[in-house]
């Protein structure tokens, strides 16, 4: 198996990055008692763009409850690239982070409160997710994290069941202009 080397710039970057999102993150995990590890923060920070969009129009309808039910069922950390992982071991984390296990049980429950409550954190997670977009490399290309991010928000408006369309796509432009995605 060939080694993987990182420069130290990119050591640096990953725990700069990952500071700012703890930072970011802080009151969130805190209040929900939600630590956690830096290969679950990526995972959390990857899913959290679907959040964004139902909150778009302060309602979780019947279609985006499914949506979120099988986002939650597909995600694992333990399924992360080795190399992610590796890069993301270079990042502080703090001791008392919960399990994987626990993770995967409650993920889906977060992003459906946050869906229901973004108003409330709605500035950190933005702040959050556009400091995991720094470590983006090409956002240009079509399988880019912000590429991703974007069609991820773009699929949720185009299944879910609003009553206005309008007014939800002005709000899913606001945010994904305040992600430096639009």
């Amino acid at each position: 198996m060939e080694e993987i080397r990182f420069t130290p710039e990119e050591m640096s970057l990953f725990r700069t990055v990952f500071k700012e999102i703890r930072t970011h993150l802080q009151d969130y995990m805190n209040e929900r008692q939600f630590q956690m590890s830096n290969p679950q923060l990526f995972v959390f920070l990857s899913n959290i763009p679907a959040a964004l969009a139902i909150a778009s129009d302060k309602e979780v309808d019947e279609k985006e409850l499914k949506i979120l039910e099988n986002i939650a069922r597909k995600i694992d950390v333990n399924a992360l690239d080795l190399s992610v992982i590796e890069l993301l071991s270079y990042a502080l984390e703090p001791a008392d982070v919960m399990l994987n296990e626990e993770f995967h049980l409650r993920i889906g429950s977060e992003l459906l409160y946050l869906s229901k409550n973004m108003n409330k954190y709605e500035g950190a997670i933005i702040d959050a997710v556009k400091a995991l977009l720094k470590l983006d490399k090409n956002p240009e290309s079509p399988t880019s994290m912000t590429k991703t991010f974007s069609k991820l928000m773009d699929n949720i408006i185009l299944n879910n069941a609003s009553r206005n369309k309008e007014e939800e796509l002005k709000k899913l432009n606001e945010f994904k202009s305040r992600l430096g995605i639009a």
